[in-house]
């Protein structure tokens, strides 16, 4: 089917509500007919919030101010870690069924401010505890360009409804890679900020020891970049927020062409067996580099050992979480959560001191190849996504989180260094899954890579609707 005929992209969007009074709530009606022709083959969405979402959308159409805000009328659709007042939020979970926060998170209530239309929460794995997307609750998404395949974790569900056109932006989460990877295998942008760039508060002001952090996705670059724009900045209370940049800095970026830049690519990662074929799909890609002005060089940062303080700080944070679930409900906790829970309990609180002081200190080293380089280009994924309803075959902790690890081999370090990266579309692998290719900055740098990666864009343009739409 076709998608809607109102603007596509977001700023398409904004210009389009901006001039034509009544246009945010015809677009909205249109999302969410969009939404019903094409959610029962991709089960992309774990709740909507359609009345609101039109009653938001005539009050930007009604308020002069908001139709002339950054975000007028753009559909937004949130993954289910982050709370919106009055939609039902389990982070992905059997054991959460009751709670309905009555606030929003401080990047979605800058999202509303901003004029951007909340479509309702998209599909996770339990507590993002995966590198695919399903749960007891909700079941499997699938990925809209094959839906043999998942679209990978743990933010399959905001990549595939952005993929397939359900709304042109999706607040989404990236702990270890899991914001990126779905994003690569959607063929769409997402961004994991620096850490500290976007708030995560009032209900948590951090998640796994800094790891984690709000990422936002597009299907074009510029996208992604007025979306950072919008939700970045400090907080009070935030332990690593970042000073707030002019306005419109992100998507200026993508307006200026970067000075010649020193590039460093590689196709080696720290763990694991490379994908031949995406590893093709970027090394074709880098023959963009051919007509730009910067320097390509292949080179590989040492990224070895990280892992196990990563699974370390991982399993002390999903414990946590776990004991703060009622007793009664422990039984809805899924298996392989409940595992890795029970490995955080045997850890000691050395153990996980330990391990978050061997983050800092090995991305210490990490960071060290940045003073050779600007930016790192990588695949965003060492293998395509695993088919529908399919994972890893171990049962325990270790041995699933490591076949997990090898896939998101240059994913997760970047989380523990806490730098910024960039996940764009460079190709269609022999499955008809999209491919991604990263690029990965110093901190607090995004816009060097947006700049880069819009420069990319433009060279290589994206075709990016997938055949279930």
């Amino acid at each position: 089917m076709n998608e809607p005929s109102t603007p596509v992209t977001a700023l398409q969007i904004r210009s389009h509500v901006a001039d034509n009074p009544g246009a945010a709530e015809k677009l909205v009606a249109e999302r969410f007919q969009l939404i019903r022709d094409v959610e029962p083959r991709i089960n992309a969405m774990a709740s909507l919030r359609e009345d609101a979402a039109r009653a938001d959308a005539q009050r930007v159409d009604s308020t002069p101010r908001l139709r002339g805000e950054s975000l007028a009328g753009v559909p937004v659709v949130v993954k289910d870690v982050h709370e919106v007042a009055g939609l039902p939020f389990s982070n992905g979970s059997g054991a959460i069924t009751e709670y309905v926060p009555d606030f929003d998170t401080e990047a979605v209530r800058r999202l509303k401010e901003a004029g951007a239309v909340i479509l309702g929460g998209t599909v996770m794995p339990e507590f993002g505890l995966r590198a695919t997307t399903e749960n007891a609750r909700h079941g499997a998404t699938c990925n809209p360009w094959n839906l043999e395949f998942g679209p990978g974790g743990s933010s399959g569900g905001a990549a595939a409804a952005v993929a397939a056109g359900l709304a042109p932006l999706a607040l989404a989460a990236d702990g270890g890679g899991s914001g990126r990877a779905p994003a690569a295998a959607c063929g769409i942008v997402g961004i994991k900020p620096t850490r500290g760039r976007i708030p995560w508060g009032p209900s948590a002001f951090e998640h796994w020891a800094g790891l984690a952090i709000s990422s936002p996705m597009a299907r074009t670059v510029r996208d992604a970049a007025l979306m950072l724009d919008v939700v970045s900045g400090p907080m009070t209370g935030d332990p690593y927020g970042l000073p707030l940049q002019k306005a419109g800095f992100f998507l200026n970026a993508c307006d200026r062409a970067p000075e010649q830049l020193r590039i460093a690519w590689t196709l080696a990662p720290p763990h694991g067996e490379m994908d031949a074929g995406i590893a093709e799909s970027v090394r074709h890609a880098l023959t963009v580099f051919d007509k730009l002005p910067h320097s390509l060089s292949e080179d590989t940062p040492e990224l070895k050992g990280m892992l196990d303080s990563f699974l370390a700080i991982m399993a002390g944070n999903v414990a946590a979480l776990v004991e703060s679930i009622p007793v009664g409900e422990l039984g809805k906790v899924e298996p392989t959560s409940l595992d890795i829970a029970r490995h955080g309990e045997r850890m000691t609180a050395g153990d996980y001191c330990a391990a978050v002081s061997s983050c800092r200190v090995l991305s210490a080293r990490v960071l060290g190849f940045w003073d050779r380089y600007d930016v790192l280009v990588t695949p965003t994924t060492t293998r395509p996504p695993y088919k529908t309803g399919e994972g890893p075959k171990g049962d325990r902790f270790a041995e699933r989180w490591r076949e997990y690890a090898d896939m998101l081999a240059f994913g997760y370090p970047f989380n523990m260094t806490g730098q910024p990266a960039i996940s764009i579309p460079c190709g269609v692998s022999e499955h008809g899954v999209p491919v991604g290719m990263q690029l990965v900055g110093r901190p607090g740098a995004e816009d060097v890579l947006l700049s880069l990666a819009a420069q990319i864009e433009e060279l290589r343009p994206w075709d990016g609707a997938p055949p279930v739409v």
